[in-house]
């Protein structure tokens, strides 16, 4: 009797090791110690307002990227939805006198019909997600330089901008609050709707869920609509931040969309995420370009550092796949 519980003691703590959130939310409060006792700035309400509205921007935009991991397939053109969402924005503001809730509902239908044209080519020729989307990630980008002439679209009513920049007892962003509203909206979906099942089945074994009945192709075209909707909200909320649609918007979201959520548990093989984990793989990314900042680390060698990240999270997420399938042989 001690014998078995003392392996399943061992199996309870390896497994806790290798569980998806878990790793990430320890090196997320190493790294805090690490820049509380090595720099004066870390805990100031300045650094850690911009510190907690930038990772708040870059969940979403690894929330989009996170939705195609999430049946095995990826989606290189997220960027691109973004910045184009953006300048529509942007656009319309500059140029119409909209409402800001129909500006802002145009945008997301901007991200969401280039999610929907991504599913649609994958779905009916079967192309690979990677083929595809480097593709249209060409095409909407030239779109973006198409609208905008490489100009910014600066004028942007400050009802809208108080999203990006309204403090919240001094300290707190409001996009934090957003940024957690969509989590839970994901949350639900994922653990607590058929749908979101039938997501994880089909990215899980595509296969298994067909003969089981799911519509697997109906699934990865709405999948590619939801990430194509974040990657568009993700891009309005920028705007927000920055108080201006550069067209600029969305040219580096291509490492971080790919490591946040890998980084917190989404398997690159499908089937599997945590909510949870993409929120502290956003909090990782920030704070390691924070530290970088504060530690007055050449700011040439951030891309280095995130580099290695990212591969470091591909390897764990390796070891968890092999982990995963020993359990079964």
């Amino acid at each position: 009797m001690n014998t078995q519980n003392k392996v399943l003691k061992k199996y309870d703590i390896s497994s806790l090791i290798l569980e998806s959130s878990f790793g990430v939310i320890i090196a997320v409060a190493l790294l805090s110690i690490f820049m509380v006792i090595f720099t004066d700035k870390f805990l100031t309400a300045i650094n850690f307002f911009a510190t907690s509205r930038a990772f708040s921007l870059w969940v979403v935009v690894g929330f989009a990227q996170m939705a195609t991991l999430v049946i095995g397939q990826m989606n290189i053109s997220v960027g691109a939805i973004g910045g184009l969402s953006a300048v529509t924005v942007g656009y319309l503001f500059q140029f119409t006198e909209l409402p800001i809730w129909i500006v802002v509902l145009v945008g997301l239908l901007v991200g969401m019909a280039c999610g929907s044209v991504n599913g649609i080519i994958i779905t009916k020729t079967g192309i690979n997600a990677f083929v595809v989307t480097l593709g249209t990630f060409s095409v909407f980008t030239g779109m973006i330089y198409g609208l905008t002439h490489s100009l910014p679209f600066s004028k942007i009513p400050t009802a809208f901008t108080f999203i990006g920049k309204t403090k919240v007892l001094e300290t707190i962003p409001l996009l934090l609050f957003v940024m957690l509203a969509i989590a839970m909206l994901l949350y639900i979906l994922f653990n607590h709707t058929v749908f979101g099942r039938r997501i994880l089945a089909t990215g899980g074994n595509e296969e298994a869920a067909i003969l089981s009945g799911i519509n697997t192709k109906n699934i990865i075209l709405i999948t590619h609509m939801l990430s194509g909707l974040l990657a568009g909200l993700g891009g309005i909320l920028f705007v927000a931040r920055l108080g201006a649609a550069h067209p600029t918007i969305g040219q580096n979201w291509l490492l971080m969309s790919f490591a946040i959520p890998i980084i917190g548990g989404t398997s690159l093989q499908g089937g599997k995420t945590s909510i949870t984990g993409v929120i502290f793989g956003g909090i990782l990314m920030t704070l390691i370009s924070n530290g970088l900042v504060l530690l007055q680390v050449d700011i040439f060698w951030e891309q280095f550092f995130l580099g290695i990240v990212l591969l470091t999270a591909v390897g764990v997420d390796r070891v968890r796949t092999v982990y995963a399938e020993s359990k079964y042989f």
